[in-house]
């Protein structure tokens, strides 16, 4: 069922990607750590030309430099980024997802959607993310969830399925909570326009 703040997506195909994305992860072509060792929980398909094969560094916001933040005075200070990034500088493809689903799936959104960053997010057991709002509206496909694993918009609150695609009007105040005791993963594409 459709509603103001989330809408179903039909024309999209179901992909496996959960088996894809452990086997990845298992064979240490991708990491949820930066060079630094700091966690990310976000791993992108897709980089800048300048940085092609980066699929860590559209994680987190674009605006603010998330790894020189630092604790000053007990408050935790996130400087902006010298250069900030744009969703529309993210046009590459990292290579290590050539030839497997993400590849596909990253070439159909393209066929229907002008699209950032296109992250897999993972919200941990007992996590939630801050109330905010987003620049542009973000296509979601739960790759693993569970009961207790939400996304609020305003004060709807729905629990989107695995292997279900999905508008999600994210310019409104949102969040997203993981209740459960197993990670959750989402496919989220930030949308900058439709062909």
């Amino acid at each position: 069922m459709n509603s103001n703040n989330f809408e179903r997506i039909e024309f999209l195909p179901e992909y496996d990607l959960y088996s894809e994305l452990t086997s990845m992860l298992d064979a240490g072509k991708l990491q949820w750590r930066d060079k630094n060792n700091n966690s990310s929980y976000q791993i992108c398909l897709n980089s800048t030309k300048d940085d092609p094969d980066n699929f860590l560094l559209g994680r987190g916001s674009l605006y603010y430099d998330w790894d020189k933040s630092k604790e000053v005075d007990g408050e935790l200070v996130v400087p902006p980024r010298e250069n900030p990034l744009k969703e529309e500088d993210f046009t590459e493809l990292c290579s290590v997802y050539k030839g497997t689903h993400f590849e596909k799936v990253y070439n159909e959104l393209t066929k229907h959607f002008v699209v950032g960053r296109v992250r897999i997010m993972n919200l941990r057991p007992k996590q939630c993310l801050t109330w905010h709002c987003d620049d542009t509206y973000r296509i979601h496909y739960p790759i693993k969830t569970q009961e207790g694993c939400m996304m609020i918009i305003n004060n709807e609150v729905k629990h989107l399925p695995k292997n279900t695609w999905w508008k999600t009007f994210t310019t409104s105040n949102h969040t997203a909570l993981n209740a459960s005791k197993e990670n959750r993963y989402h496919l989220v594409a930030c949308v900058i326009g439709e062909k």
